[in-house]
């Protein structure tokens, strides 16, 4: 029960301490967000996020027309990192017109973020593929795992929501029985240690302590 009150409290300190909402993120009417920083999310509207690194996965949602028919392109999931600070940026998607072009993105995306000055700025992506059954994904779960991998795109601190979810989750059953999964409360005890200044830090230690 002390270590994972302490843990709690390391992540409530370590939140307390984040930066307000500075960056600005507006998007086409044909990207269609799924998440935002491990957050299920739908629609396209302009996003407000914290300075520093953010994570959004969205998908290009077009109808386009060739020989006369008009076709309905869903691409999979894209997953897109980058970061910023007191900046307005906005995501650019390619034009497609055809089968062609819509598998080629599916295949290799292509996307673009400008400043306000219309400078690119940079940014990693990949693509969040599930193999088997797509009905009823869970994204979250998804991205989670992707997070915690060494994919392109992964980034560790848009898991942590999530993360303490399932930490609160998890460790609650396994103290009743006496098994208690040490590497994962291993691995979110150094991660928020990490991320919290000197001062949690101390506080972090001196609960350890009492």
């Amino acid at each position: 029960m002390k270590l994972r009150t302490a843990l709690l409290s390391l992540a409530a300190c370590s939140i307390s301490f984040s930066s307000f909402a500075d960056v600005t993120l507006n998007l086409p009417q044909s990207a269609e967000l799924v998440l935002v920083n491990g957050v299920n999310t739908e629609g396209n509207a302009t996003q407000t996020l914290n300075n520093g690194s953010n994570q959004i996965a969205f998908r290009y949602d077009k109808n386009y027309r060739e020989n006369g028919d008009t076709h309905l392109f869903r691409s999979e999931v894209v997953v897109m990192t980058f970061s910023g600070n007191d900046a307005t940026y906005t995501l650019q998607l390619p034009k497609i017109s055809s089968a062609y072009q819509a598998q080629k993105f599916n295949r290799q995306p292509t996307l673009h973020l400008l400043a306000a000055n219309g400078s690119e700025v940079p940014f990693k992506h990949d693509v969040l593929i599930k193999e088997g059954l797509q009905i009823n994904r869970d994204y979250q779960q998804e991205i989670a795992q992707y997070n915690l991998s060494k994919a392109p795109a992964a980034l560790a601190t848009a898991i942590t929501a999530n993360e303490m979810q399932r930490a609160q989750q998890q460790v609650s059953p396994a103290e009743k029985d006496g098994h208690i999964d040490q590497a994962y409360i291993a691995k979110m005890l150094n991660y928020w240690y990490s991320k919290a200044d000197t001062a949690t830090q101390e506080k972090f230690k001196a609960n350890i302590n009492n």
